[in-house]
């Protein structure tokens, strides 16, 4: 309910009395009742608060207006957030000079790009930000904590947008914590069982961005692009999962977009990389246990420098908990041979035996649990990267069908033609939606995971190239500067006379379009004339 001077947000469950109102001139947040409401208000529903930001003109408020159902898990409703509106606190914008007004504007697009691009996800009920395994083992203090409290702060994208909710614990629930990345649900059925499978990736927002500006770590150890993903299986009140992280090449290095098609990644040589590769495992131990890293850049070239690093100071750290195999994939599988990623399963075979999944019965019963992660990385820790995941992940799920029942002793899923087609589509899906919102386009090699890989699948790569090359060149920019203001990277100051908008382009900018339009207006007159 908008009035000139309050937000009005009211909760709509059944015997839900509470409403939040917000004070557009002091920004303060109380709780009040229905009753409270001005019947003058303008009244529109809402599905949830994202939160709030400070912009040039004043703070705004940023709400989700439109959603729709992905399905549920144990009978908890998953939404995708589709559509969202940025609403000013200030009611006129008459108190800005014409410079802050055109920066406001430019700030509002920056918010507006990143809401657009697709996979915000959340649900009111169920706690999205964990893994089956984390949340079996968890207290009971912990159950009892509303949703932000509890959520992995790794995975909420508008924890930045939701701080001042945070700070105050009587309102956090009329706070939705979001999670970005992708999910799909589907009702299987092999040997006329049927069972639930689900695909959940969840991406960190901590050292989140776009493909070159974002790569290896920072002082903290979060790795660019990092992405949990779980894969799902409930069957007559059994629940089996099993995870996979992928995340960029855990030290620092860059490579910033220069024109070349491929420009040249740089290790950086002033820091000491040990550090931060040490925080990186540390936490990823904690987190997940024993680390499998399976590394698929290529061993020459110029990803070869990078291949090497990692090896040496994955030796150098001598840590009996982390693994390393190192797997040229685009070498092994030239000219279409993909038989061989073969090769890569039977070396992670006994790894992958040894580290298992986790499965609860239908009692609650913790049968076993996931002892050990694969983490896997190509550049982008995309294409390679996803055909990997999908095929460490069919192997799981041949062994949890087999022990729920589903599947008889010997068949295997590959034969399953309806389960398959479902289970290549979501792979496929998901390599997309890791890749526009990471590259900008979707995903290379999902004829692959989709099928085999066809000529038609190599002419779509190389559009998917083309356009990649683009975006990365001539509009990333933009994109890593609205991930940074949506996450609170940089934080826009009202009274800061410079703005960051405005950086007066050097004389050399300008010379070299000038010589070209000099140029070409030469040459078209010697053609005109040419007498």
């Amino acid at each position: 309910h908008v009035t000139p001077e309050k937000f009005y947000v009211e909760a709509c469950d059944d015997g839900a009395d509470d409403v939040l109102a917000i004070d557009r001139v002091s920004t303060e947040v109380t709780l009040t009742v229905k009753k409270d409401v001005p019947p003058s208000a303008v009244t529109r529903p809402i599905y949830g608060i994202l939160g709030t930001i400070r912009l040039v003109a004043g703070t705004y408020l940023i709400v989700i207006t439109k959603k729709k159902k992905v399905g549920e898990i144990f009978s908890h409703a998953i939404w995708k957030a589709t559509d969202f509106d940025i609403l000013s606190y200030k009611k006129t914008m008459l108190h800005l000079t014409d410079i802050q007004l055109q920066d406001n504007k430019v700030f509002l697009s920056m918010l507006n790009h990143v809401l657009s691009v697709d996979g915000f996800y959340f649900s009111t009920t169920y706690d999205l930000t964990h893994t089956l395994q984390r949340l079996a083992n968890t207290s009971p203090e912990f159950q009892e904590m509303s949703l932000l409290e509890r959520a992995d702060p790794r995975f909420v994208w508008n924890g930045h947008l939701l701080r001042e909710f945070a700070a105050q614990p009587e309102i956090h629930r009329f706070a939705t914590p979001v999670m970005h990345g992708f999910i799909t649900m589907h009702s299987c059925s092999i040997n006329g069982k049927c069972f639930d499978w689900l695909l959940v990736s969840r991406r960190s927002c901590f050292r989140a961005g776009v493909r070159y500006y974002v790569r290896g770590i920072d002082s903290e150890g979060h790795a660019a692009n990092f992405v949990e993903t779980e894969q799902i299986v409930h069957y007559k009140g059994s629940k089996a999962s099993f995870v996979q992280t992928r995340g960029s090449i855990p030290f620092f290095w860059s490579q910033r977009p220069n024109l070349k098609y491929k420009p040249k990644p740089q290790i950086s040589k002033s820091v000491n990389h040990m550090d931060g590769f040490q925080r990186h495992f540390d936490s990823q131990i904690i987190s997940y246990g024993k680390q499998m890293i399976v590394n698929l850049v290529n061993q020459k070239g110029s990803e070869k420098p990078l291949e090497q690093t990692f090896a040496k100071m994955v030796n150098s750290m001598a840590n009996g908990m982390v693994r390393y195999v190192a797997f040229d994939f685009h070498k092994e599988c030239s000219r279409m041979r993909w038989d061989r990623l073969q090769i890569l399963m039977d070396q992670l075979a006994e790894q992958q035996d040894e580290f298992s999944y986790f499965l609860v019965d239908s009692d609650g019963k913790i049968v076993t649990q996931q002892e050990g992660i694969f983490r896997s990385n190509c550049m982008d820790c995309l294409d390679r990267t996803n055909v990997i995941q999908s095929l460490l992940a069919r192997r799981s799920l041949q062994a949890q069908l087999q022990r729920l029942g589903v599947l008889h002793v010997g068949q295997r899923i590959e034969e399953q033609a309806d389960f398959e087609k479902i289970y290549k589509n979501a792979w496929a899906d998901n390599a997309n939606a890791c890749a526009k919102q990471y590259a900008g386009t979707g995903a290379l090699k999902t004829d692959y995971t989709t099928g085999k890989r066809t000529q038609w699948g190599l002419i779509m790569d190389g559009w998917n190239s083309l356009i990649r090359y683009y975006k990365n060149n001539f509009s990333d920019g933009f994109r890593q500067d609205a991930i940074d203001l949506f996450l609170g990277n940089y934080s826009v100051d009202e009274v800061e006379p410079a703005s960051p908008l405005h950086v007066k382009k050097d004389w050399k900018f300008l010379a070299l379009p000038i010589i070209m339009v000099v140029a070409f207006s030469m040459c078209i007159i010697c053609l005109l004339m040419a007498g």
